[in-house]
């Protein structure tokens, strides 16, 4: 009996031990719980104080194009002179420089003269010097200004140089030099005609004159027969390419010449051989660009369109006018003729350049503001603001490219869209309903 009394004393502690355990737990699971809830209640309004607040543009007409990077063979008019004798030419101007007829273009000086040739450089190099000191002093405010102008040029020069040291790319490098002395030839050539009213530059500048027109008068002189822009570079396809028979241009002979033709800037001629080419002029401004758009990037390009452009070295060509666009198996081969810039690139045969074709103007929104937008697409939603909320509305695309798009709106579209609407431009952030000011 007494026995049986234990057994039963130790039963009902033994349950409420386990009474207890299970409160213990789901007291446990309680607080656990409640943590949860009061953590998440937490991380929401987190995320809904600091949930993106949506960004808005207004709707404005704009341009886009269809935009390209392409290599383009320059066509000119040019005239080829040849040398009357042997020897080193010295140059009066400077490459792209503007010339009347019957000028003094250059000497071609003997290998007589090359002692009075090297005293000559050397008064150059001690006038240029000079002047740097003269310039660094007070006043000769139009002397800074010329050198002003040249600084931003050879920054933008050298700058390219870096860059392309830092990424490796080296076939750049003897086009950027050749364009940092013409740069500086030319800067030259400007503070030689400005008056710095300094005597001893007076001096110098006197002597190196007459120096310069000693050799001249024991040299051949080179004279423009017409008027019309200096260029001091011969590549052998003068006489094939020029306007007049521009039209007989295919796509194959196209891609050969960009193949075949010298790269980047053209060589300088110094050392001249009798009967042999020297320089070359043309009387005209127009200039030629034949370039192809590769199938499967090729466009519709309508003759007579406008085109701008800019050269990878910020050469700008604007206004262009397509004389020339044809639908072949290597692409779309397109010739466009501009009257800028010529004196910059006269001397290559080649330039690499980004074109706009197919400029046309409307609503435009960045592609990132359409909502689910897919390449070929017609149509497209967006979110705009109305009456102080985010709302969808469909829209039509007009054009694209890989950048921008031009809209309007759907006759049915619930929501009508025009100048000055208020477009969401971060619509995957955002949802409809939303308040357009970001808060709850």
């Amino acid at each position: 009996m007494k026995a049986r009394i234990q057994y039963d004393d130790v039963e009902r502690y033994r349950k409420i031990q386990q009474r207890k355990k299970r409160s213990r737990i789901i007291g446990l699971v309680i607080i656990i719980l409640i943590i949860m809830i009061i953590t998440m209640l937490m991380i929401v309004r987190i995320l809904n104080h600091y949930k993106p607040a949506p960004q808005f543009m207004f709707l404005t007409e704009k341009e886009i194009s269809d935009n390209y990077e392409v290599e383009a063979l320059i066509i000119r008019d040019e005239t080829v002179f040849r040398s009357p004798a042997d020897g080193t030419v010295r140059s009066l101007f400077a490459d792209g420089s503007k010339v009347a007829k019957n000028e003094n273009l250059a000497y071609v000086i003997p290998d007589q003269q090359i002692d009075g040739l090297k005293e000559l450089q050397t008064i150059e190099n001690e006038i240029i010097n000079y002047q740097y000191e003269l310039i660094e002093g007070n006043g000769n405010a139009g002397a800074k200004q010329i050198d002003y102008e040249t600084s931003g040029q050879t920054r933008d020069i050298l700058s390219n140089v870096y860059t392309g040291l830092i990424n490796n790319k080296f076939s750049d490098l003897a086009t950027d030099e050749a364009a940092l002395n013409s740069v500086l030839n030319l800067r030259n050539e400007r503070l030689r005609d400005y008056n710095f009213k300094d005597p001893r530059l007076d001096e110098l500048l006197n002597y190196y004159h007459e120096l310069e027109n000693e050799i001249g008068m024991k040299s051949n002189i080179i004279q423009s027969s017409q008027s019309g822009i200096f260029i001091r570079t011969y590549d052998g396809l003068e006489d094939r390419l020029n306007p007049a028979n521009i039209d007989n241009l295919t796509a194959e002979l196209l891609t050969d010449y960009l193949e075949n033709a010298p790269q980047g800037r053209l060589e300088q001629i110094n050392s001249a051989k009798k009967d042999e080419p020297l320089y070359c002029l043309t009387n005209s401004i127009e200039q030629y660009f034949a370039f192809l758009i590769p199938s499967g990037k090729s466009t519709n390009v309508q003759v007579s369109s406008t085109v701008d452009a800019v050269t990878r070295d910020g050469v700008i060509l604007n206004d262009g006018l397509i004389i020339k666009s044809e639908e072949t198996t290597d692409g779309t081969m397109i010739i466009m003729r501009c009257n800028t810039s010529l004196e910059r690139l006269s001397d290559r045969r080649t330039v690499t350049m980004d074109v706009e074709l197919n400029k046309e103007s409307g609503l435009r929104v960045p592609l990132s503001a359409l909502v689910d937008f897919k390449s070929g697409n017609v149509e497209a939603e967006i979110m705009i603001e109305k009456n102080g909320y985010i709302e969808n509305t469909q829209i039509k695309i007009k054009k694209h490219n890989q950048d921008y798009a031009l809209i309007e709106s759907l006759e049915n579209a619930e929501h009508q869209i025009g100048p000055s609407t208020m477009v969401v431009l971060n619509p995957n952030d955002v949802s409809a309903g939303n308040s357009a000011t970001g808060l709850p």
